[in-house]
């Protein structure tokens, strides 16, 4: 990939690659790995890698307390149509409504082979 598409994907400034490329860098091996490798290739992993999580992490930023973080299984139980029993299930339905982005909610989605129609009734559904 050429810089500029490396600081577009990664936020990596060019600057900071070339600093990256310099023998004896502690990242010259990520700083080659990362220029010589597809652009097509990379945005698939970066997109299958990251398609989900955003929409846990999402949830989870706005839960202080890490003992009721919510797993993965857990947000697909909710948008497949699982009825919220504790107030946490309900307040992380509540921060996907207001907080997460369609595309979070929509890669969440395809990742679990949930059907968009059942997350949009659940999603406009008032518990």
């Amino acid at each position: 990939m050429k810089a500029k598409e490396i600081a577009d994907i990664f936020g990596v400034p060019q600057s900071t690659l070339n600093e990256w490329k310099k023998e004896g860098h502690s990242k010259k091996a990520l700083a080659d790995f990362l220029t010589n490798v597809e652009k097509e290739a990379i945005l698939k992993l970066y997109k299958s890698a990251t398609a989900y999580d955003m929409l846990v992490s999402t949830v989870n930023a706005s839960i202080g307390n890490e003992n009721k973080h919510l797993g993965a299984n857990d947000i697909k139980k909710l948008l497949m149509g699982k009825i919220p029993e504790k107030p946490i299930e309900k307040y992380a339905l509540d921060i996907i409504k207001t907080e997460a982005l369609k595309e979070e909610i929509e890669d969440f989605a395809i990742h679990f082979k949930i059907p968009m129609k059942k997350v949009n009734k659940v999603l406009n559904y008032e518990y």
